[in-house]
């Protein structure tokens, strides 16, 4: 007989059947029979699983962790490289921690016993307690660890914000410093969405743990035996302290969405809207007033929650959950819609106009725009005599090779050996005979992969063939023998200017492959009468000679031969991450790099110099990059970028691979806090030689960046702004006869600027109109590479009354050249060569430009590219010679040398026939006096001509217009 006691409120529990209860899945101990042992297949198959899965997951990274820190340390970075991993250890163990502490009080309240006053059968067996929370805490360690991983893995976010320093700069709509949306907002969204998912999975496991006790543990033993009356009653009674702990999940959860409405308000900030990014009219008068309601309602949401959790009335809960979905359609959604429709769009120029201005304002100081020097240039159309003579003063100057074209000369006039090979042609200026002149140059690395099958072994690869020689430079404008260029530093070993006393390239941009240094194998040097050998001298690398290093190490390269070659010794070192890009991203993943390292030839030694940025995507009301990206060909390729600074030159020494971060940028907040963070990377570009600092420059890829949202944000005025009618791009160029043309790549050049009092290293662009067909030229941009106006932007704008031809137009008067386009045909007869044209350049001269573009002819058969013509233009006149002299000469002749003025022309013949004056006449006297004076003026001409005396050579060239103007008149021709 079973009593059934009723509650203190009057009502039965019900009964339990206690051994009708399986406890098993708690943990419950249960009867115990024996045991077998794992047989040895199971031994082994848990062995095999071990040795396939575990293993590499534990001991992989730890391999290249160790081998990396042996890397940095040779480097003396090893602080740069801890510091990112003791921030993602501690991040780690915080969000493990705080992760198992909220599932931890949860898991307790789900366990605890829920079944008051329950009397079972006497006669029956008591089965041991309900499992504790003891017992199943280590579950909580699977959870935590995955979500202590996630927080680790924000280590970088976390350490701008501990470090964050202000931006000085407060955006207009809160008041904030920017430096809150570039490194606190980040760290807010961050723990927000990861408590919304901690809380989620927690709530889940709640409810699972509920849902097994409560209905499969207890319901289950009575609906077995049939009392369906019992059971329901039972699953009730635990369904109540369960509701409850469910109600303050809920109201935890819907705090975190409230939280995530007021972040929101400041997305505002960055959304892409029709006519510019950020908060405009529609923002700020409807979705902003929707959030702040949403907002409101989820906590009084997540109130009505808690309050479920101590009373039976949960109509206030469903009430307001109601009113936020339904807060949600109509406030966030109906009424921001029908705002823009009706109120916004029919007058939306006046509704956004203030919005507009404060999008101009920050984009522009955002890209560094805010201090650009504009100034209208009225262009004259041809360029004085005074001006040509001081623009071509020396005609090397004058960039007349294409790096495209240039590659190829160099491969095959430099390359000597199939395993050199020239990845990339750089553009830099350079002392060369006293003089600094502008040139173009390339390091000749080594590529292992161009030896032959036969000798591409492991002793060849990593310990023979280790390191490139030497660099090859031509003056910008140095034509040789057949068009080909003429070199200032060549061969091998290097002879010419600058000197190079150390031309072993052991760090460069084709250096994929380890190489072992200090062996018992000669490294292969350079080929002579018999091959010259050399042995690695430089710092760096890491120490191979130990047992330990080198298992460490063929473990990291997965070559065995590192194990157990005999020609490692006790002081070998191995150099690798030789590839300077990857090296600089390996230091500091945490900036952004250029797509174009640069060579440079410094006191002797070769250096690679690349340009670092730091970027950001939360400038508030800044233009985001995707949107106006019209130029490719940049590493900066996030479309959400809106913030950019070049504010590192990062400069690595070709033969140790000794490297320098150097900050050019101090005014930078970004990386101001970075060099908080890592004191010990960044040093400031005072530190720089003097030698190398000669040689920074321009970076091309945020000139692309910065020349394509100027070509929009160029326009201030918001009115002018929204018609988008003055918008500009990038001008079009023709590079290969018979293409399509192609975007202008940005191109160096050593020019006088307007208004300047000395040539300067320029990196340039010409701009047309956007859209349409329109190519005239409108403005060019210049950025500035030598100090003291290093790194600022020049910008010309053209006057709008009347048309400047832009450079694909210069392409189109000379195809319509019936002289020159028949020159074309007859350089590319039959199908045997091809003709490319190379960077058409707009070079300023005084009050006016001269167009530049040569012509190469290559043939079909071989990459050995010949500068066949050279091609120049002014407003009013194309011409093409063999060279630029010619050409200049060409060009200046009919621009400069108008015929006489009327007052001083002679009277011309009598109409009729007319007849030669017999000889001895004075008429015959003038004739012959006129051939010689003619005769006189033209060689006087030449000679100043080839002096560089453009004046006088004008002033004789008019000279000899009269006389043969006075000849004309005389003979009646």
């Amino acid at each position: 007989m079973v009593n059934r006691p009723r509650g203190g409120d009057g009502r039965e529990w019900g009964n339990v059947d206690w051994s009708n209860i399986d406890l098993s899945m708690f943990g419950a101990r249960g009867p115990r029979g024996p045991r077998r042992p794992p047989s040895r297949w199971a031994i082994l198959v848990g062995a095999l699983l071990v040795a396939f899965f575990v293993i590499p997951l534990v001991f992989g990274p730890l391999v290249t962790f160790l081998t990396d820190l042996l890397w940095f340390r040779s480097l003396g970075l090893e602080d740069v490289y801890l510091r990112r991993f003791t921030a993602s250890f501690g991040a780690f163990v915080v969000f493990f921690l705080a992760f198992f502490l909220l599932a931890l009080p949860n898991l307790y309240a789900a366990l605890r016993p829920q079944v008051p006053r329950v009397v079972v059968d006497s006669s029956r067996p008591r089965p041991g307690p309900l499992p504790s929370t003891l017992r199943l805490l280590p579950l909580l360690l699977i959870p935590s660890f995955l979500f202590g991983l996630i927080g680790g893995d924000q280590w970088d976010p976390l350490l701008r914000w501990l470090n964050a320093v202000p931006f000085g700069v407060a955006e207009p709509l809160y008041g904030r410093d920017v430096g809150f949306y570039f490194f606190t907002l980040p760290v807010l969204e961050f723990v927000r969405g990861w408590l919304f998912a901690a809380l989620l999975v927690i709530a889940i496991g709640v409810v699972a743990l509920y849902v097994i006790r409560g209905v499969i543990g207890v319901a289950t033993g009575s609906l077995a035996r049939g009392d369906l009356r019992v059971g329901a009653r039972t699953a009730f009674a635990l369904a109540r302290p369960a509701r409850a702990h469910l109600a303050v999940l809920g109201g935890l959860l819907l705090l975190l969405v409230a939280a995530g409405y007021w972040l929101d308000q400041s997305e505002l900030l960055f959304q892409q809207e029709s006519v510019l990014t950020g908060a405009g009219y529609t923002a700020i008068h409807a979705r902003l007033p929707a959030l702040v309601i949403l907002m409101v309602i989820s906590v009084v949401a997540a109130a009505a929650s808690f309050a479920a959790a101590f009373s039976r009335r949960a109509w206030f809960l469903a009430g307001a959950l109601i009113a936020r979905v339904l807060a949600s359609i109509i406030v966030g959604g109906i009424f921001p819609a029908v705002l823009e429709a009706v109120i916004v769009r029919p007058d939306q120029l006046n509704r956004e106009r203030p919005y507009i201005d404060l999008n101009i304002a920050a984009t522009r100081t955002a890209y560094g725009l805010g201090a650009v020097e504009e100034s209208l240039f009225d262009v004259a159309e041809n360029p004085l005599p005074a001006d040509v003579q001081r623009a071509f003063a020396t005609t090397d100057a004058v960039r007349l090779w294409d790096y495209r074209v240039l590659l190829s000369s160099y491969e095959q006039l430099q390359g000597i050996r199939q395993y050199y090979a020239f990845h990339d042609v750089d553009v830099d200026r350079y002392q060369i005979g006293g003089v600094e002149t502008p040139v173009m140059l390339s390091a000749r690395e080594l590529d292992p992969g161009r030896l032959p099958t036969v000798a591409q072994t492991w002793v060849n690869r990593h310990l023979v063939y280790t390191h490139g020689f030497g660099a090859v430079v031509t003056p910008v404008g140095a034509i040789g023998s057949e068009g080909r260029p003429r070199f200032a530093l060549r061969d091998i070993p290097p002879q010419g200017e600058p000197k190079l006393d150390q031309p072993r390239i052991y760090y460069g941009e084709l250096t994929n492959d380890y190489a072992l240094v200090s062996t018992s194998q000669d490294e292969f040097d350079y080929a002579a009468e018999r091959d010259a050998t050399t042995r690695f001298t430089g710092g760096g690398g890491v120490g191979i000679g130990g047992l330990w290093d080198r298992i460490l190490f063929a473990l990291r390269t997965r070559d065995l031969n590192l194990l157990v070659s005999s020609q490692i010794r006790g002081d070998s070192r191995i150099l690798f991450n030789r590839n300077i890009a990857d090296r600089a991203r390996l230091i500091a993943p945490f900036l952004t790099f250029d797509a174009d390292p640069y060579l440079v030839v410094a006191d002797g030694s070769a250096w690679w110099i690349n340009d670092a940025y730091t970027t950001g995507d939360r400038y508030p009301y800044s233009q985001k990059l995707g949107p106006l990206r019209r130029q490719a060909g940049t590493a900066i390729g996030d479309p959400d970028l809106n913030y950019v600074r070049n504010s590192v030159k990062v400069a690595t020494n070709a033969y140790d691979g000794s490297v320098h971060f150097y900050v050019v940028d101090e005014a930078d907040p970004v990386i101001r806090t970075l060099r908080s963070i890592y004191p010990k990377l960044f040093e400031p570009i005072s530190s720089m030689p003097a030698s190398l600092r000669a040689h920074i420059r321009y970076p091309e890829d945020i000139f692309r960046i910065q020349t394509d949202i100027f070509s929009t944000y160029h326009m201030t005025d918001p009115d002018e702004f929204y018609n988008r009618a003055d918008a500009w791009r990038v001008a079009n160029e023709i590079f290969q006869q018979g293409q399509a043309p192609q975007p202008l790549e940005p191109y160096y050049v050593a020019t006088q600027l307007p208004g300047s009092a000395r040539p300067e290293f320029v990196l340039f662009s010409p701009l047309t109109p956007a859209g349409g067909n329109r190519d005239n030229m409108v403005a060019w941009v210049a950025g500035r590479a030598d100090p003291p106006e290093y790194g600022k932007l020049r910008v010309l704008r053209f006057p709008k009354d009347r048309a400047i031809f832009g450079p694909l137009q210069i392409e189109a008067r000379i195809d319509q050249d019936a002289t020159i386009r028949q020159q074309l045909s007859l350089l590319s007869v039959g199908g045997g060569a091809q003709v490319i044209r190379g960077n058409l350049l707009v070079i300023p001269v005084g009050n006016s430009f001269i167009y530049v573009e040569p012509l190469f002819v290559q043939a079909s058969q071989a990459r050995l590219p010949e500068l066949q013509r050279v091609l120049l233009a002014t407003q009013d006149r194309v011409v093409m010679a063999e060279s630029f002299d010619k050409a200049l000469t060409q060009l200046f002749a009919v621009a400069a040398a108008p015929g006489p003025s009327p007052s001083t022309q002679p009277t011309p013949a009598p109409s009729g026939s007319a007849r030669p004056s017999p000889s001895g006449s004075p008429a015959a006297a003038t004739v012959a006096s006129l051939v010689r004076s003619a005769s006189d003026h033209y060689q006087r001409a030449q000679d100043a001509l080839r002096a560089g005396d453009f004046a006088t050579y004008g002033g004789e060239i008019r000279s000899l217009e009269d006389d043969l103007a006075r000849l004309r008149a005389l003979t009646g021709q």
